[in-house]
């Protein structure tokens, strides 16, 4: 009897195969910290009070004129915020994060954005105005993660829209 592989009938299994009934589980930032030099604080005070004169001057809106700082205090704070370390876990169950479960009904497919050096996907909610999940990974962990995503969900391009793109350009 010959036993060489080219005679075989049967598929081997490979050892590094995913098995999809495993969870899948590990640690990453909730989002990404961006950096920003002193010159994108200096244009965002001129901007800020660009508005706020705008306000007082053209619309004659006092309000809106104090309620500017306000604004630009909270957006400071927020985008200055130290991203945490989540725990995330992908099960048959559905996907956990921070010990919260999201089941895939929730999902209509998902996409895999790098961007910083940070590799993250993105879940489409089947819901038409719900915004989309966001799940961060390390590079060694991803083709665990897109594998085991792809056995629930369809993977499709995804592209960033003009206010994402804004976004990214103003660093926020």
């Amino acid at each position: 009897m010959n036993d060489s592989p080219e005679n075989q009938d049967f598929e081997t299994p490979s050892p590094d195969r995913l098995d999809l009934t495993e969870p899948i589980a590990w640690n990453a930032p909730e989002g990404v910290q961006v950096q920003r030099g002193k010159l994108w604080y200096v244009f965002f005070v001129i901007v800020l009070i660009g508005l706020m004169a705008l306000a007082i001057l053209v619309f004659k809106n006092w309000t809106f004129a104090v309620l500017l700082p306000i604004m630009a205090v909270a957006l400071f704070v927020l985008s200055n915020k130290t991203p945490q370390v989540i725990n995330y876990a992908i099960s048959p169950k559905g996907i956990y994060i921070a010990d919260v479960l999201h089941d895939f009904s929730e999902f209509r497919a998902f996409g895999l954005i790098h961007e910083n050096n940070q590799h993250s996907i993105l879940l489409l909610p089947v819901k038409r105005f719900s915004p989309g999940l966001t799940i961060y990974f390390s590079e060694a962990e991803g083709e665990r993660i897109v594998d085991m995503l792809g056995a629930r969900l369809p993977m499709q391009e995804i592209k960033p829209d003009a206010l994402e793109k804004f976004i990214r350009l103003i660093k926020l």
